[in-house]
């Protein structure tokens, strides 16, 4: 049986990670008003840094999603875990893509018939039947949607992976260290950096971002009550080395880095850097999570986390209303912050009546189950 229940475990509610979630958006946001020369605040290019906000959503995804299996360990391997990991993943993502990709086909068809309207136009994009099939069975991504596709096949591979990690390494940090490492060359030698360059929608050349973010989890678990967690000095250098490595995030902006260099960076130059992107994001989670507290509080505002909240709704709407108020409001004076409070609103309502009420959906827990697990959940560590 099915019942509405919060799909977040709250032992894994970790509020700087909210913020950091809306940061990243907050990226793809900046990025694509600055590809068409909408600046919110005067001649501040944000133009390329998209992409490095959705390789921090993939370490985020991979971290938050493999921690379950590092602290359940063989309780993973109940059908009733795994089968609640693949309803809550569907729930969480599906019922919005699909009225997404619906919205999407709807529009295309309506076009078609005016006149007016130039050929092979949608909203938010130009769908035939076909077209929207092969988004629903993840085959085809148009606009935003290729990361959805990206990181839907990785909810394939991650519970392997996470069961490998917790049960076959027992969660030893050496062991799936090298693991990891023995992952990420091969997959840097079978899908080399050239294909970043645009939105490629494989998994294959993003999955060292991904392993990233699910060894993350084991090194968090292992860092919690160790001899360098209880020091004084090691959550100060983990602070120290994520800001450090967020200070590189911000130099690899093209146009800071044009600024420093005195050359024109192109807005994807550094798209191709993937395995640093994802290193540096590695670093920021980490130290959001077990420093000393600086970045943790710094992504803890609220406003960061309520963007967190609604940032999925917000992903896939910002688009649609970029290209809206751009054509309709196009001498209008700081449309940008026009097309930020609409898709902050849209994003709301999506996300109150299409987001919350899915993302509750689980199996019903066997009563007697229920007693066992919740005297178990009492006695594991809360993030």
């Amino acid at each position: 049986m099915i019942e509405g229940r919060e799909i977040s475990d709250k032992r894994f509610q970790i509020n700087s990670l909210d913020g950091l979630r809306g940061f990243a958006v907050l990226a793809v946001f900046l990025s694509h008003t600055s590809n068409k020369g909408i600046f919110l605040f005067p001649n501040v290019d944000f133009s390329g840094i998209g992409k490095s906000g959705v390789f921090l959503f993939f370490v985020l995804s991979a971290f938050l999603l493999t921690m379950p299996f590092i602290e359940k360990g063989k309780q993973t391997l109940n059908s009733r875990f795994l089968a609640n990991y693949a309803i809550r993943r569907f729930s969480r993502i599906y019922p919005l893509y699909f009225i997404y990709l619906t919205l999407g086909l709807a529009t295309s068809v309506l076009f078609t018939f005016i006149a007016t309207i130039p050929e092979h136009r949608g909203v938010p994009f130009y769908l035939s039947v076909q077209d929207f099939w092969e988004h629903i069975i993840l085959v085809q991504g148009k606009g935003v949607t290729w990361s959805i596709l990206v990181e839907c096949r990785y909810y394939l591979i991650l519970p392997v992976l996470g069961v490998f990690y917790s049960v076959l390494l027992k969660n030893r940090v050496i062991l799936s260290a090298g693991l990891t490492a023995v992952l990420i060359i091969a997959a840097v030698k079978i899908w080399p950096n050239d294909v970043l360059i645009t939105n490629d929608s494989r998994l294959g050349p993003y999955l060292p971002t991904f392993f990233m973010g699910s060894f993350l989890a084991v090194l968090t678990h292992a860092w919690r009550g160790s001899t360098a967690d209880k020091t004084r000095w090691a959550p100060v250098a983990l602070d120290v080395l994520g800001l450090l490595s967020l200070a590189l995030i911000v130099a690899m902006t093209p146009s800071v880095s044009s600024a420093i260099s005195g050359v024109d960076v192109p807005y994807n130059y550094f798209h191709r850097h993937y395995v640093l992107f994802g290193l540096l994001w590695f670093v920021v989670v980490f130290a959001c999570v077990s420093g000393h507290g600086v970045l943790r509080r710094a992504f803890e505002l609220p406003f960061l986390r309520y963007l967190g909240f609604v940032s999925f709704s917000f992903y896939l709407i910002h688009v649609v209303v970029i290209a809206a108020v751009n054509e309709i409001c196009a001498g209008l004076p700081a449309k940008g912050w026009l097309m930020f409070g609409v898709t902050i609103a849209a994003s709301h309502l999506s996300w109150m009546l299409i987001e919350k009420p899915s993302a509750k959906i689980r199996l019903k827990r066997n009563p007697q189950q229920s007693v066992v697990s919740d005297s178990a959940a009492a006695k594991m560590p809360s993030c």
